[in-house]
């Protein structure tokens, strides 16, 4: 959900990008073409572990941390570096995810259901709130966008942060966030609060950690990468899912936070060549746009097979889950176009150019 480290992209986190968000998108296609089948009366088979392609949110976090730090060299010691960061940061971020959200809003005032004006206020302001449309859940109305309310939070945090090098920005982000946990953890906060104290945020930190070792030129053997690899997968498809409290708190950071950090760490501190490595760069490239797109188009896809109560089974509902893939990486694709890479050549302009792609 972040952006690439500029002009020297790292195909290899280019590759991650593009992989967390596919996962993402192929959970929640499971998600609307199961339950497109149950209201019109058909009961689909689950496919197991389908819940653990949500692990492409974690991978995110730590992407993020690691790219935050390789792609603002030029800002660690500038005097506008705040400033510049912030910039940077919002026209990457805000103009696509306000399309997409109130794509959604306005949906929803015209065919259900409506969310409130503190839930779409909430949302366009990345603040965290109960909505009225999904049953209390901490979601704007589009719901991926619970993501960004961290992300947000951290780039405020890392903005605060910033210093004349890396390291020291490293450390006093990892103070604010360490201190934000601990106090969420040793009391009931009030929100939004209590959201963004929740432990996830350290999924972050792990990425700040994992970018300063690969500044320093830590190079791993191969046989501790794919080592690393292995246990990551342990950890993404383990049973953490069933414990008290796993959507979110120290069982998530510590299943699936790690997960991410030792992913991220061993395609990253070492050679990995990548086949069609310039495909894996576009990939990366839309990653963000295919985050927040493919729920919009999977909303109109079910409104309009309920609505015309198409036939509905096996063969339909693969068709269903294949056509919201197809739609979702090209309307992903067509964003990047349109709307990501002229905003794009616009914050590449200037001194501190590093670059959003």
């Amino acid at each position: 959900m972040t952006d690439a480290p500029g002009k020297g992209r790292i195909a290899s986190v280019q590759m991650l990008r593009f992989l967390a968000a596919f996962a993402v998108l192929i959970g929640h296609v499971e998600i609307f073409t199961y339950h497109t089948g149950q209201y019109l009366g058909v009961t689909l088979y689950r496919l197991p572990l389908i819940g653990h392609t949500a692990f492409g949110v974690d991978l995110f976090f730590a992407i993020s941390g690691f790219v935050m730090i390789i792609s603002s060299e030029r800002l660690f010691g500038s005097a506008d570096a705040r400033r510049s960061f912030l910039l940077r940061r919002l026209l990457r971020i805000v103009p696509l995810y306000w399309l997409a959200l109130a794509f959604m809003v306005l949906w929803g005032w015209r065919f259900g259901p409506a969310a409130d004006a503190a839930t779409a206020a909430s949302g366009f302001a990345f603040l965290p709130h109960a909505s009225n449309i999904a049953h209390g859940r901490m979601v704007p109305p589009l719901e991926v966008g619970w993501t960004l309310n961290y992300e947000m939070l951290f780039y405020a945090l890392f903005a605060l942060s910033i210093a004349s090098t890396a390291q020291t920005t490293a450390r006093r982000i990892a103070t604010l966030l360490g201190i934000l946990v601990l106090i969420g953890t040793a009391a009931p906060l009030p929100q939004p609060l209590a959201y963004w104290s929740d432990p996830i945020v350290i999924e972050f930190l792990g990425g700040i950690a994992i970018a300063l070792l690969y500044r320093k030129g830590l190079r791993l053997p191969s046989t501790l990468r794919a080592a690393m690899l292995g246990c990551a997968l342990l950890l993404v498809f383990g049973p953490f899912q069933d414990l008290p409290g796993a959507q979110g708190g120290w069982p998530r950071l510590l299943a699936w936070g790690l997960a991410g950090w030792l992913i991220l760490g061993a395609t990253v501190l070492g050679p990995l060549p990548l086949p069609q490595a310039r495909w894996w760069n576009r990939g990366g490239d839309v990653s963000y746009a295919l985050y927040l797109v493919h729920m919009p188009i999977m909303t109109v896809m079910q409104l309009v097979w309920r609505h015309f109560s198409l036939p509905y089974g096996t063969a339909q509902a693969n068709l269903f889950a294949a056509t919201a893939i197809a739609l979702s990486v090209g309307a992903a694709a067509l964003a990047h176009l349109i709307i990501e890479r002229p905003i794009a050549r616009l914050t590449a302009t200037g001194r501190y150019a590093t670059v959003p792609s």
